[in-house]
């Protein structure tokens, strides 16, 4: 597979130094997991000399940016897992598009943006020309590339048009949080990383246990314990994370639909009605 980053989601869309430090950790996140995971993969980049076209920080090059990071070690490291460990290569000089076509890419705002001669348009042509391949943008948070997956929660669908033509739309994934590429790995090359190890010393995330099935469960507004309630769709059983135990104790709490608890389930969805609290409810007024 191919995994590109994005630079065209370098956008300014950071107003202060907190905000990209943050983006920087997340991107950070983003390629240890890509590096612990994904052992057949090409990792490509923008030639590094580009990036000066880009703002990160508002009013600063991407660049200008990382020297504004008051935390040195996190730009090292950046720097490390990005480029040295990763050691991605420049597309450019293995181009395969044309730098006269025309390639317009939609944005969440429902606008499209000229992506010509970007690592946008050089995935789209290869997804084109190649479409049983798996491809992969990597985004900086808080893009406009933020169009919802159909398909795969946490992640972005990118649509690129090329030439104009409305039959050439070329659609991408695109990940900007290290959640998202954990779904996208499970999805697409079914190596899952919501595995939740009995080592652990705090509660399961909802991702590492069944709630994660969006066709089977439904998230509410409502929270118990500070951890989300969802509804079950088939039977409108109530679930949520017990948030008081860890490791082998992690389970979760099921409750009829009139807020009755029927027992404990552990990770998969298993009930123990054993379990059943007769002097336990939920409120689901």
């Amino acid at each position: 597979m191919e995994i590109f980053i994005n630079e065209v989601s370098l956008e300014g869309q950071f107003m202060t130094e907190v905000e990209f430090r943050d983006a920087i950790k997340i991107f950070n996140s983003i390629f240890e997991l890509i590096n612990q995971k994904i052992k057949d993969k090409v990792l490509y980049k923008e030639d590094s000399n580009i990036y000066a076209n880009y703002e990160a920080i508002k009013g600063s090059s991407f660049s200008a940016s990382l020297n504004q990071l008051k935390d040195k070690s996190l730009k090292t490291a950046f720097i490390n897992i990005v480029f040295n460990k990763s050691n991605p290569k420049q597309w450019r000089t293995e181009q395969l598009h044309s730098s006269k076509d025309l390639f317009d890419c939609l944005t969440i705002d429902n606008d499209y943006k000229n992506v010509c001669d970007t690592s946008l348009a050089e995935v789209a042509e290869r997804k084109s020309q190649n479409n049983n391949k798996e491809y992969l943008l990597v985004n900086f948070i808080n893009s406009s590339f933020q169009i919802t997956h159909p398909h795969i929660i946490n992640c972005c669908l990118i649509t690129v048009i090329k030439n104009n033509v409305e039959d050439n739309q070329i659609c991408i994934d695109g990940v900007d949080s290290k959640p998202a590429l954990e779904y996208w790995l499970e999805n697409k090359l079914n190596l899952s990383s919501l595995e939740y190890s009995l080592d652990i010393t705090e509660p399961p995330r909802d991702e590492h246990t069944i709630l994660r099935d969006t066709t089977r469960f439904q998230k509410k507004s409502r929270k118990y314990n500070g951890r989300c309630i969802y509804c079950e769709l088939l039977t409108g059983m109530y679930w949520y994370v017990d948030n008081l135990h860890y490791g082998e104790a992690a389970h979760l709490e099921v409750f009829d639909k009139r807020g009755y608890h029927i027992g404990e389930a552990d990770l998969q969805g298993n009930i123990d009605t054993s379990k059943k609290d007769k002097d336990k409810t939920i409120d689901l007024s």
